[in-house]
């Protein structure tokens, strides 16, 4: 089991997300690995958890030790989780092979929607984000053309805008002929949005 993220909510509540190959909190495992949400109360005590996957390998980070930027918060303390998933999450298709994905709960543990999105090669979300008007920002890794996009060679970075139903707005990839791959974001007091990674 990893701890992959963290964030706290206007109550200075707690929410940790990260992959477990098991079923934490008496939860059943879907197979293989699944995602985890637990939120904490700023004493320490656990108020809920929550787990998802398919019965194929879902995961927040593209590596089961790395820490990512893959939960946030909005300003009504709605929680957000991104990863990636090789299979079909709440009964989305996969594309092929990793797509990512973005999750909503609200601060009871109740999922409200669940977005999935990638191309026929391995994707991954990576980092998440919301501006002033609740609107979510998603960046990650591509493979190949997203969206109708196109590929810059090797691994792109992309930049997706969801709003607060869950409805995509726009998406952007960007890349050179090596591979370039985004892994934080973040937006300031006038919604100019920031995304840092690497770049080969």
């Amino acid at each position: 089991d990893f701890g992959q993220g963290v964030t706290v909510d206007s109550l200075d509540n707690l929410y940790v997300t990260g992959t477990t190959n098991g079923g934490i909190d008496n939860n059943t495992s879907s197979g293989s690995d699944d995602i985890f949400l637990i939120k904490y109360n700023s004493s320490g005590e656990k108020q809920w958890t929550q787990q998802l996957g398919t019965s194929s390998r879902d995961r927040v980070a593209l590596d089961a030790d790395e820490i990512m930027d893959g939960v946030t918060v909005d300003s009504s303390d709605n929680i957000y989780v991104v990863g990636q998933t090789k299979g079909g999450l709440d009964g989305n298709t996969n594309s092929g092979d990793w797509d990512f994905f973005l999750v909503k709960y609200n601060s009871s543990g109740t999922k409200q929607w669940t977005q999935q999105l990638g191309t026929s090669s391995q994707d991954s979300g990576n980092g998440v984000t919301v501006d002033s008007s609740n609107n979510i920002y998603v960046t990650g890794v591509v493979a190949k053309a997203l969206d109708g996009n196109t590929r810059s060679g090797g691994l792109d970075f992309f930049l997706l805008k969801y709003n607060s139903s869950g409805a995509k707005q726009w998406t952007l990839q960007l890349g050179t002929s090596s591979s370039d791959l985004g892994y934080g974001v973040t937006v300031d007091s006038s919604d100019n949005i920031y995304i840092t990674g690497n770049t080969g």
